[in-house]
């Protein structure tokens, strides 16, 4: 028993020291966010908001701040509404060809970013599709597709069909028995996979490096750009919000889940 007692005490401790080891950093660019001096120092000498009203006034941070979001939205919305048709097929339907359609459509979550970046750049190059908004998006939906569709394959999976037959025993058609009951059922699972394909996007820099132009430079790569061109406290302040998103969308997911 004192063994175990022993192995269950380390493993805990292991286990804090691991987070530690993960969390620390990302504590540290917080706090130091919110410090008032431009050379950073331990421990701070005070709190500020300096470099927040910095972000606020400086053009292109905010640009970048405006393309991100608005990239991770366009392709959130393109995942989830193949996410969630994908889904239907693999869920609902039978044909030949699904085990080759599943292969395709959970490579994304094998295959490094840095290797989709390079093979998206080269297909673009050969269909003669430029560079810009619409290669990001198409390339953060595909790289997002394979999360929405679990998360709503999931949903379906455990659904109860026979509301959708009351339905249609009731004068419905299938469509209507869609939009009236499936759809609001499955609509949780559908919402969580968007916010993590959102999440996803606004944090992707592997594939995005390839295809992006300077008037689609995205937070991620802004700050890849500042580190290697100066070193702004403003940078603590890009990762903060980083942070703050991609902690926010997956506790909205989990809200959702729970919830419904």
């Amino acid at each position: 028993m004192k063994k175990i007692f022993n192995g269950t005490r380390l493993l805990k401790w292991t286990t804090i020291l691991v987070y530690l080891f993960i969390f620390a950093p990302i504590a540290i660019v917080i706090l130091m966010s919110f410090h008032p001096r431009e050379i950073v120092s331990f421990p701070l000498p005070g709190f500020s908001l300096k470099w927040y009203a910095s972000f606020l006034t400086n053009y292109e941070l905010l640009n970048s701040l405006r393309i991100s979001l608005t990239i991770g939205f366009s392709a959130a919305l393109l995942a989830a509404v193949i996410g969630t048709l994908a889904a239907f097929a693999i869920v609902r339907t039978e044909f030949k060809g699904k085990e080759v359609l599943n292969t395709m459509i959970f490579a994304p979550m094998l295959i490094s970013p840095i290797v989709m970046g390079v093979a998206l750049l080269s297909f673009f190059d050969f269909v003669h599709f430029p560079r810009g908004y619409l290669s990001v998006v198409v390339s953060h939906s595909l790289i997002a597709l394979p999360f929405v569709v679990v998360v709503v394959a999931a949903r379906l999976a455990g659904f109860d069909r026979s509301l959708e037959e009351a339905a249609m025993n009731l004068g419905a058609n299938r469509f209507q028995a869609f939009k009236s009951v499936t759809l609001p059922l499955i609509s949780p699972g559908i919402i969580g996979g968007a916010l993590l394909a959102f999440t996803l996007s606004f944090d992707e820099y592997p594939a995005t490096q390839f295809l992006a132009t300077p008037s689609t430079t995205t937070i991620p790569i802004r700050i890849f750009s500042m580190i290697r061109t100066e070193l702004s406290p403003e940078i603590n302040v890009l990762a903060t919000l980083m942070i703050v998103v991609t902690v926010t969308a997956p506790l909205i997911t989990y809200y959702f889940f729970r919830e419904k």
